[in-house]
């Protein structure tokens, strides 16, 4: 399984931040949740979107290489409570795979929403 660290834009409407997210994966890979929950990396804490990878659902037909892009709304409050935002992407692995591989992840500071 190899997966891409995720691209990311950011912007911020009068509701809520909007986090562009686009990455690549495996051909046998597809995007199967999305969530939002603190994350704490070295003793700091910051706002995560975790997008999980896995290759339970495989696509029929694609590319060898596919391109995910989703919108992420993030509300307003925090951006008040943490500096930055932690986009990972972690890997689901089957039972007869080796791994899991390390997660792989992009910051961008709320700041940078404009």
């Amino acid at each position: 399984m190899k997966s891409y660290k995720p691209y990311l834009s950011l912007s911020k409407t009068t509701k809520n931040y909007e986090l562009g997210v686009v990455l690549s994966a495996s051909k046998n890979q597809t995007v199967t949740s999305i969530e939002q929950e603190e994350v704490v990396k070295n003793e700091q804490a910051y706002w995560g979107v975790i997008l999980t990878l896995s290759t339970q659902t495989q696509l029929v037909n694609g590319p060898d290489t596919p391109i995910f892009s989703s919108l992420v709304h993030i509300p307003l409050e925090k951006g008040e409570a943490y500096k930055t935002i932690k986009c990972i992407v972690r890997q689901k692995m089957e039972d007869d795979e080796m791994g899991p591989p390390p997660d792989e992840y992009t910051d961008i500071d709320f700041g940078d929403g404009k």
